[in-house]
């Protein structure tokens, strides 16, 4: 009988690094252009893309390269949007996140996932729950929880109200 447990993950690229999230939290990947265009807001934080229309509702996007210290996405360049619904504060929000392209679903053994090295990251350790080598590949398991702070989505909702 096999013990090893193991979890659906999305794994997804920003520049040259890749990342996973659990499936569980994803609700949707979408494209942007004319049905799915992200609106900038003034004043909101810089590492808030703007917001989109997710099934009637207005959503933050969160700007991923920003948030984990790469350079902006040029003009014109190609993103998806991740649609993920996360427990912040033992509240349910529903957040986008731009990524630069959705790569697989992968399983993961939970034996498979090392910590952080505390030396020389150039990401914040509280975003990374951990690293899987596969194929002498790192891939970040990420913690959106902690990367998204229910802060920024209260403060893009007041600018939301307020414009």
């Amino acid at each position: 009988m096999n013990n090893t447990i193991s979890n659906s993950y999305l794994l997804f690229r920003l520049q040259e690094e890749l990342f996973a999230v659990s499936v569980h939290k994803v609700l949707e990947i979408i494209e942007t252009g004319d049905e799915h265009h992200i609106t900038h807001l003034p004043k909101a934080a810089s590492s808030i893309a703007g917001v989109v229309n997710f099934r009637g509702d207005v959503i933050p996007v969160v700007n991923s390269r920003l948030k984990f210290d790469m350079d902006n996405y040029s003009e014109g360049e190609k993103f998806v949007v991740i649609i993920l619904n996360l427990q912040i504060n033992e509240q349910e929000h529903v957040v986008g996140l731009k990524a630069d392209k959705v790569v697989d679903v992968i399983e993961i053994k939970n034996e498979d996932v090392k910590p952080i090295p505390e030396v020389g990251q150039g990401y914040n350790s509280d975003y990374i729950e951990g690293v899987v080598n596969r194929a002498n590949k790192f891939i970040m398991l990420l913690n959106l929880e902690n990367a998204i702070s229910s802060n920024e989505i209260v403060k893009l909702k007041e600018d939301t109200v307020e414009d």
